[in-house]
């Protein structure tokens, strides 16, 4: 009895050091799989479990991406956080804290060259109980920012083309013209422009005055007519 009792202790503590030995997994994810140059994404690295300690090493392609120092973010502070960004394309992070855990940290690029697919590697990820993650990684594309569309409020006015002058004008008014100086030259005006036909102190007209003319003519010939005789 005492034999498989000692038999079964042997075998929980055979099992018990397979499953602290036991590598366990961990995820990797970008905010966008795609991302035009100058624009930020954020890649988070997923724990399976909480920690109150991690170490960890993040590669990336340091031609595509720029790593934004002091970008790195989990709920075990700023403050209990080891970053060295030394080294291009490596990011290296150490952080513990007694009075927080975490189950995932955050870093921010920025993308600045063109690219198919820039691969973002998270290794060496290890927790407070010494247990060794196996991450994988995640693939992201930059291309070119879209163009934006021209403000229509920006076009040139088109020009109105400026209607041709009537030609039928110009004549009218030189007809006008004559006629106006037809008309002051064989009837007597006024100032205004208006046709006299009356004397201005005696008002008799301009006919009358011309068969008086006429009158007074006549007898005249006959009286030099009668002298004559």
């Amino acid at each position: 009895m005492k034999n498989k009792i000692i038999g079964i202790l042997i075998t929980l503590i055979i099992m018990i050091g397979i499953m602290a030995s036991q590598v366990m997994a961990a995820t990797i994810n970008a905010s966008n799989t795609e991302v035009a140059k100058g624009e930020q994404i954020t890649v988070t690295v997923n724990l399976d479990k909480e920690t109150q300690a991690v170490d960890l090493v993040l590669n990336y392609d340091a031609n595509s991406f720029e790593y934004v120092k002091g970008s790195i973010n989990s709920t075990l502070g700023q403050g209990a956080m080891t970053v060295n960004d030394s080294e291009a394309g490596v990011v290296r992070l150490s952080a513990s804290n007694a009075m927080a855990s975490t189950k995932a940290v955050t870093y921010t690029f920025i993308a600045k060259e063109n690219t198919e697919g820039a691969t973002f590697t998270a290794s060496g990820l290890v927790t407070e109980s010494g247990e060794t993650f196996d991450v994988d990684n995640v693939t992201v594309k930059v291309v070119e920012p879209a163009q934006e569309p021209e403000n229509p409020g920006d076009q040139e006015t088109p020009v109105t083309p400026e209607e041709p002058e009537n030609p039928n004008t110009g004549a009218t008014e030189n007809n006008e013209q004559a006629g106006s100086q037809a008309n002051s030259e064989s009837q007597i005006v006024d100032e205004h422009g208006n046709v006299i036909t009356k004397l201005p102190q005696t008002g008799i007209t301009v006919f009358q005055i011309a068969g008086v003319v006429a009158v007074v003519a006549i007898a005249g010939v006959l009286v030099i007519r009668k002298i004559r005789k």
